[in-house]
């Protein structure tokens, strides 16, 4: 019996092992699957469709069905946590951090927000909380204290204008979100002024400086907000 086979074996019979309940409406949504096995996640949604966001994507199988999503991880040395980007029909974007060093294969999320709120109330509570919680993500990144939750990872790269040098020095990752710090360096002759427009691309949240003018050879830093879901989207657009 093939992969593909034993796949739709399994989303067409009932599953008997043990199910693990996950709330949807955890800041820091996880699952922890067993790595070189067959892992069947429930949401209360219809999935339209789900991402790996990884380098290495190739080392997991994943099929939809309806309101399940099946994932094999298939590659030894995967990394520890990858993020899995999951969207419903109606349009909704759901982040789940995955780890494959657990014993759970079957998962059922769940969430009182889609099963207790009208779509409307839904969206304001929605709007608000991550208005909220982007505040508090770009305070946090200014003042340079610790993100709860999230993982710094180290960049370090170069990006040039025709008047900044641009490092990207290190992002916090976790969650829904990303927060990027940056140093921008005027290259020009003159006097540079930071415009928050100049720096709006798809998926960045808010943008903060830490100082909008700035003169030649200074340097300056900036906080970027950037929702993972875009990440997600734009690897996706790249494999056409």
């Amino acid at each position: 019996m093939n992969l593909l086979t034993k796949i739709a074996a399994l989303m067409a019979l009932p599953i008997v092992i043990y199910a693990k309940t996950v709330s949807l409406d955890s800041e820091n949504v996880a699952a922890n699957l067993k790595n070189n096995a067959v892992n069947l996640l429930t949401f209360p949604f219809v999935v339209y469709k789900a991402n790996i966001v990884t380098e290495n994507p190739e080392n997991y199988t994943v099929t939809a069905k309806n309101s399940s999503l099946v994932i094999l991880p298939t590659a030894e040395g995967i990394p520890q946590e990858t993020d899995l980007v999951i969207w419903s029909v109606e349009g909704d974007a759901h982040i789940i951090k995955l780890s494959t060093t657990g014993k759970e294969q079957k998962f059922t999320f769940s969430s009182n927000k889609l099963n207790n709120t009208t779509p409307i109330a839904a969206k304001k509570y929605e709007t608000g909380k991550i208005e909220q919680d982007i505040k508090k993500l770009i305070k946090k990144s200014v003042l340079n204290e610790k993100i709860p939750g999230y993982k710094k990872v180290e960049v370090k790269k170069m990006f040039e204008t025709p008047d900044l040098n641009m490092q990207k020095e290190y992002y916090y990752d976790g969650g829904k979100y990303r927060v990027e710090t940056w140093y921008l360096q005027n290259k020009s002759s003159d006097n540079l002024t930071l415009d928050f427009e100049n720096f709006y691309t798809n998926g960045i949240l808010a943008i903060a400086f830490e100082k909008n003018n700035i003169n030649p050879g200074q340097i300056s830093k900036m906080w970027l907000v950037v929702n993972k879901s875009s990440i997600a989207e734009k690897i996706e657009r790249n494999k056409r």
